[in-house]
């Protein structure tokens, strides 16, 4: 993990997941809060309640500096550019490709697969990258080919942990439509915070997306198993694998997790 890594882990605090100790929230309310679980642990957040537990001054420097959100103005446009367009479409070929080259690797016998990963890493890339086009890849996501080339060389490493620990096939994960709903739902809680918008208004905003969750996940565990790979797409490095595979994994096994107690459907 690098320095800056380092000091970003350190401040977020999510080595463990965070609870409201008197969370007042509607069914509605909670099921949204819930939906935000996967960016509200990795950021440290409560994972139960509309308020996430960080200090007004934090919060909204926060919002303002990632998201450009400083008033309803700019919370309601980004709002309706998740809803209306987000990442979800622009990442999913490159996500599709991943899950080929994930399905290759596990239909091929586990001993072709040991020997090729440790004789022939550089042979394996060399044919990865003649069979895929990064440059295509990189206009798609609006990324380099460097930083495609990084996520498709590393992509043995995550999917297995799209199955273990998050307990998710990746060839089930057929839409990225979690990555704009998890965000959109902590951007409405941070709106309610930071007074951009009524309580009120939470669940109209919020829920901008849901109905797309519910359609393409069957659980709780494939929503974030999907998060993180979109995660992965829009930015990757190794202590982003770690960090969001570990707090997913959290939620997924967590006996005090929302994910435990709020049905999906």
């Amino acid at each position: 993990m690098g320095l800056m890594d380092s000091i970003g882990h350190a401040l977020m605090n999510n080595d463990e997941l965070h609870f409201a100790a008197e969370p007042r929230c509607s069914s509605e309310e909670q099921w949204l809060v819930t939906l935000s679980a996967p960016l509200s642990a990795y950021n440290g957040n409560f994972v139960n309640a509309v308020e996430t537990g960080h200090t007004q001054e934090m919060l909204r420097e926060g919002v303002a500096s990632m998201w450009g959100v400083r008033d309803r103005a700019s919370f309601e446009q980004t709002a309706r550019w998740l809803v209306e367009e987000g990442h979800r479409d622009k990442y999913l070929d490159t996500w599709r490709a991943l899950v080929k080259l994930d399905t290759a690797h596990q239909a091929a016998p586990l001993l072709l697969r040991t020997v090729a990963s440790v004789v022939f890493p550089g042979l394996f890339m060399l044919k990865l990258r003649s069979a895929l086009n990064y440059e295509d890849f990189a206009n798609q996501t609006g990324k380099s080919v460097a930083d495609i080339a990084a996520l498709m060389g590393s992509y043995n490493d995550w999917m297995g942990d799209l199955r273990k620990p998050l307990g998710a096939q990746p060839a089930e994960i057929t839409d990225l439509v979690a990555w704009d709903a998890v965000r959109l739902a902590s951007l409405s809680r941070w709106g309610v915070e930071l007074g951009y918008i009524d309580r009120s208004e939470l669940t109209g905003f919020a829920s901008g997306l849901s109905a797309q969750v519910r359609g393409a996940y069957g659980n709780w565990a494939q929503l974030s198993a999907a998060y993180v790979a979109a995660g992965l797409i829009w930015s990757y490095s190794e202590a982003r694998q770690e960090a969001l595979v570990r707090t997913n994994a959290m939620l997924v096994s967590d006996p005090r997790s929302p994910y435990k107690s709020v049905s999906f459907h």
